[in-house]
C-alpha cells in the first residue's frame, strides 16, 4: 500500500520537474527514485508521529489493528527501498491453527521478510531485549505482541517464553523466535538454544522449521542491484511429536533439518 501511494507520489514529483526544468528529464529515473524514497518516508513519517500519542505500553496480549497496519507497511517500504525481491516456499504447508515458527537468523531484515510472506497471520517475535528499547518502534512492536527476552537473566527468559507459549495458545498468535539466538554475521548456522522449542512444548501447538537466506546479501548490491530473498518453509512438526521429545532433542532436530538446507 505505501509504496503504491509512494510511486504515485514520485511520478507526479518528477513529471512537475521535469516540466519546470526540462533540462533534468535526462535525470528523470535517479529523479524519480529519490522522490519515492522521500514519499515513502513522509508517510512513514506522519504515521509514526500518530503513534506518538500512543502511551508508553508493557507487553499486551491484545492486538492493535493500528500498529499492526503501521510496521506491515512500514516494513513493507523498508524492503521495497532496499529492493529485496522475496521468493516464499512450502507457505501451504504451514497450519492453519496457531504455530510457533523457528528460523535461522541472517540480518535486522529477517522479520521484515517473515511478516510479509505471512501478512495473514498474527504474527510476532520474541526479540532480544535492546530491540524492544528503540524509540517508537519498541512501543509499536510491544503493542502487537512482540516480547522482549532478557537473555542475561534465566528467569526472566523463562517467564517470557511461558507468556509467548500463551500468547500461542490462548490468543491465537503465530510467534517467531530466532534459536540461535542472535544475528549470525558470517553466514554459518549457530547452536540452537533450547527456548523456543519449550515455548512449542508449553503451546502445545504445531512448530514450523523455517529458513531464509540472501537478506545478508545487500551489502555491495543496494542500490544499483536488487536483493533475492527466499523463505522457505521446511518442515512442520506436529504437536503430538513435540510432546514426546524433549526439548534438546528438538533442538538437534531442528537444527539438522536447517542445515540441510543451508547450503
Amino acid at each position: 500500500m505505501f509504496h503504491g501511494i509512494g510511486f504515485g507520489l514520485a511520478l507526479i514529483g518528477t513529471v512537475v520537474l521535469c516540466i519546470i526544468i526540462p533540462s533534468v528529464a535526462w535525470f528523470s529515473v535517479p529523479l524519480f527514485f529519490g522522490f519515492y524514497v522521500l514519499a515513502l518516508a513522509f508517510i512513514v513519517a506522519i504515521l509514526f508521529v500518530i503513534s506518538l500519542f500512543y502511551p508508553q505500553s508493557r507487553e499486551t496480549e491484545k492486538d492493535n489493528r493500528f500498529c499492526r497496519f503501521l510496521a506491515y507497511h512500514t516494513m513493507e517500504a523498508i524492503l521495497t527501498v532496499f529492493r529485496f525481491r522475496i521468493e516464499a516456499k512450502g507457505i501451504d504447508l504451514l497450519p492453519k491453527e496457531p504455530f510457533v515458527l523457528i528460523c535461522n537468523h541472517l540480518s535486522r531484515f529477517d522479520p521484515m521478510v517473515t511478516t510479509l510472506v505471512m501478512k495473514e497471520r498474527q504474527l510476532a517475535f520474541v526479540s532480544k531485549k535492546e530491540n524492544m528499547k528503540i524509540p517508537i518502534v519498541g512501543n509499536i512492536t510491544k503493542r502487537i505482541g512482540y516480547l522482549a527476552l532478557d537473555r542475561e537473566n534465566p528467569l526472566r527468559a523463562m517467564r517470557v517464553i511461558h507468556k509467548a507459549a500463551r500468547l500461542v495458545s490462548e490468543r491465537g498468535y503465530v510467534m517467531g523466535i530466532y534459536p540461535e539466538g542472535t544475528r549470525n554475521k558470517n553466514g554459518e548456522l549457530g547452536e540452537f538454544k533450547t527456548g523456543a522449542f519449550v515455548m512449542a512444548k508449553k503451546a502445545a501447538a504445531p512448530l514450523a522449521v523455517c529458513m531464509i537466506r540472501g537478506t545478508n546479501e545487500y551489502k555491495g548490491r543496494f542500490p544499483f542491484r536488487s536483493t533475492k530473498v527466499v523463505f522457505q518453509v521446511l518442515k512442520i512438526v506436529p504437536p503430538e511429536e513435540i510432546k514426546e521429545t524433549d526439548a534438546e532433542q528438538l533442538s538437534h532436530m531442528c537444527r539438522k533439518t536447517i542445515q540441510a538446507h543451508f547450503n
